[in-house]
C-alpha cells in the first residue's frame, strides 16, 4: 500500500480533531481582536435559493441578540448560480427544497409559500434588486421583501438583463464565495467556517456564546433533538407493518450518520430498515467539487460529534472498496446480517481508518459481521451487485430524491420520502401525527 495511501486515515482524523479546531479559532479570534475588527458574517443569498428565503428571516432576531454584547457586521453577497457539478440532479435538488424550506418554516413560524409561483423572468429583476440593497445593507427586512415579492410572483419583469457594474458585483460574489471554499448559497462564512442554513445556525450560535461576555444560552434548537431523547408514540398499532428504506453510498459521510440513526430509529419504532445502496457519485461519472468535499467533511465532524457518533479517522473506499462492499452485499443480506454487515462496513472506513480495498481489511470487517470470509472471497469479484445498484438508484429518483442519504417510510395509509441524515425527525413527526 502506498505510504500516502496509508496516512491519509490518520491525517483525516487530525483535521477533524477538536484540538485543531480550537487551536484554529484561537489565532482567528486573536487576529481579529489585534486589528480590532468586528466579528464579521459573509451572508450568500440567491433569490430562487429557498434555503436563503428561510436564512433571512431568522437574521434579524439571531443577530440583535449578539449586537448588544459584541460587535457584529454582516455582509450580503447575492449570487446568480451554483457552483458547476454541485448537484447531480438540480432539477430533483430545486424540488426537494422547495419542499424542505415549507417543513422549515412551519416548524420555526415563518413565511414561505405552499405554491411556487417564482418565474425565471423576474430572477433578474429580483437580483438587480438585491445587488441594488449593497453588500452592507442593515435593513434585512428589505433583502426578505425582495425574497417575498419574488416567491409569490409579485415582481414585474421588466426583460432587461443586468448592466455590467450588476454582472461585475455578482461575479465577485461569487468568486468570494468560492475563494472561501463554498459552493452554494443560503450559508455563513464566519471565521474560516460555514454555516448552511437555519439548520446549522446552533453552530454558529454556540460559537458566538462561547465569545460573548454575557451568559447568553442556545435558542435554535428545534431540529437539533437527538432521535434518542424522544419517547415513541402511545398509540403505533393503528398501523401494520410500517417500514424504512434507506438509500445509502458506502462512500458517503452523511450516509455513515444516516445509517447510524436508521439503525436507533427502527429498533425504536420496531419496524424493519431496508436498505438500497446505489453507487457513489464520482463513480457514476459525476463531478464533486472540491469545496463541496471538504464542506461535507467538517460538516460531518461536527454533527458526528453532536449525535456522539464516531467519525474522522476515514479510509476513502471509493474504487475497489466500493465494488467490494457492494459484492458481498447479497451474501450479508441472505445471512439476514445486512444491516450489521453494512453498519460495520461504514464504521471501518469512516471512523477506524480500515482499508476495505486491502483482504486484510475487508476480512476485518467480513468477520465482525458474523460472515465467513472463505466464502466471502469467492464472491469479491462477481458484477451482479452492479445491476441492483442502478436499480435502487432509478427508484431513488423515481421517489423525487436527489442524493444519498435518503429515506422513504410508508405504511398501509400514507408515506413520506426525505434526504438527509438531519431529516429523520421530520419522519418522526409524520408517525406522530399519523398515530394522533
Amino acid at each position: 500500500m502506498p505510504i500516502k495511501t496509508a496516512v491519509m486515515p490518520y491525517l483525516a482524523q487530525c483535521l477533524s480533531s477538536n484540538g485543531l479546531l480550537n487551536s484554529k479559532r484561537y489565532l482567528i479570534e486573536l487576529k481579529r481582536k489585534l486589528l480590532r475588527q468586528p466579528h464579521n458574517l459573509k451572508v450568500f443569498i440567491k433569490i430562487d435559493d429557498p434555503y436563503s428565503y428561510i436564512l433571512l428571516q431568522v437574521l434579524p432576531k439571531f443577530i440583535a441578540r449578539y449586537n448588544a454584547s459584541m460587535p457584529l457586521s454582516l455582509s450580503f453577497h447575492p449570487i446568480a448560480s451554483h457552483t458547476q457539478n454541485a448537484f447531480p440532479e438540480p432539477l430533483l435538488w430545486q424540488k426537494n427544497a422547495f419542499n424542505d424550506c415549507q417543513y422549515l418554516a412551519e416548524l420555526y413560524d415563518l413565511n414561505f409559500p405552499n405554491t411556487d409561483l417564482s418565474c425565471d423572468a423576474q430572477k433578474i429583476t429580483a437580483t438587480k434588486a438585491l445587488i441594488a440593497c449593497g453588500t452592507s445593507t442593515t435593513d434585512v427586512q428589505q433583502l426578505v421583501t425582495i425574497f417575498e415579492q419574488f416567491w409569490q410572483g409579485k415582481l414585474a419583469s421588466n426583460n432587461a438583463n443586468l448592466s455590467l457594474v450588476e454582472d461585475e458585483a455578482v461575479a465577485r460574489n461569487s468568486a468570494l464565495l468560492k475563494a472561501l471554499g463554498h459552493y452554494q448559497a443560503g450559508t455563513i462564512y464566519y471565521g474560516n467556517e460555514w454555516y448552511w442554513g437555519v439548520d446549522r445556525l446552533a453552530y454558529l450560535e454556540q460559537r458566538l456564546i462561547a465569545l460573548s461576555p454575557q451568559n447568553l444560552t442556545p435558542r435554535l434548537t428545534k431540529t437539533r433533538l437527538k432521535l434518542d431523547l424522544l419517547p415513541p408514540p402511545s398509540k403505533t398499532n393503528r398501523f401494520k407493518r410500517p417500514s424504512l428504506t434507506l438509500y445509502f453510498s458506502i462512500r458517503s459521510p452523511y450516509s455513515h450518520l444516516g445509517l447510524e440513526q436508521a439503525v436507533k430509529f427502527t429498533k425504536k419504532y420496531q419496524m424493519p430498515l431496508i436498505i438500497k445502496p446505489v453507487l457513489p457519485m464520482v463513480m457514476r461519472g459525476l463531478a464533486v467539487p472540491t469545496a463541496k468535499k471538504m464542506y461535507i467533511f467538517h460538516d460531518t465532524t461536527r454533527e458526528a460529534r453532536r449525535l456522539n457518533i464516531d467519525y474522522g479517522k476515514v479510509a476513502d473506499p471509493l474504487g475497489k472498496g466500493v465494488e467490494r462492499c457492494y459484492a458481498l452485499f447479497e451474501y450479508a443480506e441472505q445471512q439476514g446480517k445486512a444491516t450489521e454487515y453494512l453498519l460495520n462496513y461504514s464504521r471501518a472506513v469512516n471512523s477506524l481508518g480500515i482499508h476495505s480495498d486491502t483482504d486484510a481489511g475487508l476480512k476485518r470487517i467480513v468477520e465482525h459481521s458474523g460472515l465467513d470470509w472463505l466464502h466471502a472471497q469467492s464472491l469479491i469479484e462477481q458484477p451482479n451487485w452492479r445491476q441492483w445498484a442502478q436499480q435502487n438508484l432509478d427508484e431513488m429518483l423515481a421517489l423525487g430524491q436527489w442524493g444519498v442519504p435518503s429515506f422513504h417510510y410508508q405504511d398501509n395509509h400514507q408515506q413520506i420520502s426525505v434526504w438527509g441524515q438531519d431529516r429523520l425527525a421530520r419522519i418522526e413527526q409524520f408517525i406522530r401525527r399519523q398515530s394522533e
